[in-house]
């Protein structure tokens, strides 16, 4: 099947996702009686209905080839099933532990089509873990669930791209999950989860670690718990491979799309010329951009509790993460598009499951659009003439648009009060 008769595909299936999620907005009261009376039941049919069946149909019946990163994961998760060392005997972008994690379901069944379903049932897991977290504060915590599982990034990037970002805010969740259930006393528990973190899944993880050291009242007891884990698994892999371990920092030089710097590039190439084969200061740039800023919320939101801002300092990281970053890649709106629907978006709100449905689309049209045009860097604004070239420089513009409103949402929440936020 060609890329582009999957690409309109995808378009079909996108349509019928929103139509699902228009109906269970019209469906909220029935779905709150469902969150009642027989949540586990409805969980369980949205899980059967919306990620296990369509996966038995695209990779079982329809005999589709996962693709994406999915491939790649393949290529690691054998390199580690075989006995191989990480970065020394295979290529990984991702933490140490990664590849020999996604290697687990290959000793059942020796095909990529079993880490796709790896992902989906770490993703439910997480989901369910939300749910369950959300549910005694929210009536409508059922409804985010199904909605979440029918906004096309998620349906997408899970289910047929494989992708494993979603893990971010399942390790999020647990440190909140801990703090919730050790208010006075949780440093210990954050420091074990955080390297836990930095051992499983990627080095951006660490973006963030300066909002919640700042947001911890002992953080240095957090740093040391940390340290205690992870300079002994760095002496290791320096004793064994030397410096290979620094490998993922190696794939946050790419220059991505859709980002601030890509979509201001036109401006700023009238004043710098930007190599993009050795893009590192506008990286790093970026990276001191975003923790500065998201320290700033963090330091202003000291008057809330942690219990009450650890999702949306989380939100607010890798949303700005995405703005500021230029080597950040659409696909990470997954790492935290599950607390957005549960935290910040209101799903009474007309508007913020409008924004929400778009940010969905433009996260699955987007990318397309611009590997498709064989993904030209905007260096001068006389490209725009080009019709194809405005099209995809606007979808960028329209998903950092959306970048800054999550952002500013987070922020509001972060900063105000507890007892004056509205429920």
């Amino acid at each position: 099947m060609s890329i582009l008769t999957v690409f309109y595909i995808k378009l079909l299936l996108n349509v019928g996702l929103t139509a699902g999620i228009i109906w269970s907005v019209k469906k909220a009261t029935l779905i709150q009686q469902w969150q009642q009376k027989n949540d586990t039941l409805a969980f369980s049919l949205g899980f059967l209905i919306l990620r296990l069946i369509p996966w038995v149909m695209i990779f079982l019946v329809i005999n589709e080839v996962p693709r994406g990163d999915v491939p790649f994961f393949f290529y690691k998760a054998e390199g580690a099933k075989a006995g191989g060392f990480v970065y020394r005997d295979f290529w990984s972008y991702h933490a140490p532990l990664f590849a020999y994690i996604i290697s687990l379901p290959l000793w059942l069944w020796h095909n990529s089509r079993a880490i796709v379903l790896l992902m989906v049932l770490m993703e439910t897991l997480i989901l369910w873990g939300t749910y369950r977290t959300y549910k005694p504060e929210k009536s409508n915590a059922l409804q985010a669930s199904l909605i979440y599982w029918m906004l096309p990034a998620s349906f997408m990037y899970i289910l047929i791209d494989g992708q494993e970002e979603v893990w971010f805010w399942g390790l999020a969740l647990l440190m909140w999950r801990h703090v919730k259930q050790n208010p006075e006393d949780y440093e210990v528990g954050l420091g074990v989860i955080f390297a836990i973190a930095l051992l499983t899944t990627k080095a951006t993880f660490v973006f963030f670690l300066p909002p919640l050291l700042i947001s911890v009242r002992r953080p240095i007891k957090m740093l040391l718990v940390m340290a205690a884990i992870g300079l002994p698994a760095l002496a290791f892999l320096y004793w064994q491979i030397g410096d290979l371990f620094l490998m993922p920092i190696q794939h946050t030089e790419q220059l991505m799309t859709p980002n601030l710097f890509s979509i201001t590039r036109p401006i700023i190439e009238l004043f710098v010329h930007i190599d993009t084969s050795n893009s590192t200061l506008v990286n790093w740039l970026g990276l001191i951009t975003t923790m500065l800023l998201v320290s700033y919320l963090a330091y202003r939101g000291r008057v809330n509790p942690l219990t009450h801002t650890l999702p949306a300092l989380f939100i607010a990281t890798f949303a700005c993460m995405m703005i500021f970053q230029a080597s950040a890649p659409g696909a990470y709106l997954i790492a935290y598009l599950l607390a957005v629907v549960f935290d910040i978006v209101d799903l009474r709100n007309n508007k913020h499951l409008t924004i929400l449905l778009v940010l969905s689309w433009l996260t699955v049209v987007q990318p397309f659009v611009n590997v498709y045009i064989e993904q030209p860097d905007y260096t001068r604004f006389g490209m725009l003439t080009n019709p194809v070239y405005l099209f995809d420089w606007l979808l960028q513009v329209l998903n950092v648009a959306c970048f800054f409103w999550l952002v500013s949402r987070t922020a509001t929440k972060i900063v105000t009060p507890k007892h004056l936020t509205l429920a």
